[in-house]
């Protein structure tokens, strides 16, 4: 590996694993999505960028690998949902890892709530909520600026509307 790699592996990683493990709730898988994300900068030519451009690459790249692996959890839910309604033996497995990923009864709620937003809804919120500026959500969702701070009262309505209607 080239000695720019390894600058940028020691110096984001944690952004990486930690933006991974807020939208993903698990550990384990967060690690998995940090992986995936560094093998794919590995070969990229975005590692030529200035820091910012490798930033922005790397959480957009982040945010994508998440929500392909939250829809392949939903489909697998969905699967293993379908198999229960045909096989009553397979209910008593139907949910015993995807629950264990829930903590808390606020948090299924809240991750409920933010799987029923729109993508970029969702990705707005989660790096605005992650600390990131204005300027770095627009430059990873590759939107303006101005459009950040429409799309995220969007958001939050959305979130709020949605959150009310699962919570108890």
């Amino acid at each position: 590996m080239s000695d720019r790699f390894d600058d940028v592996f020691r110096a984001r990683y944690g952004e990486v694993y930690g933006l991974a493990w807020r939208v993903l709730g698990d550990r384990d898988e967060a690690e998995d999505a940090a992986q995936d994300v560094f093998a794919k900068l590995a070969g990229a030519a975005v590692l030529d960028r200035p820091d910012t451009e490798v930033a922005a690459w790397l959480r957009r790249v982040t945010i994508n690998d998440c929500f392909n692996r939250v829809r392949g959890r939903r489909r697998a839910r969905e699967r293993v949902d379908r198999a229960a309604r045909l096989e009553p033996l397979a209910e008593a497995e139907a949910g015993g890892p995807l629950l264990a990923v829930l903590r808390s009864e606020e948090q299924t709620e809240v991750r409920a709530a933010l799987a029923g937003l729109p993508e970029r809804q969702r990705a707005t919120l989660l790096l605005r909520h992650s600390g990131y500026r204005y300027a770095e959500i627009a430059q990873t969702l590759d939107i303006a600026v101005g459009s950040v701070g429409v799309l995220l009262a969007r958001a939050e309505r959305a979130f709020r509307t949605a959150y009310e209607e699962t919570a108890p």
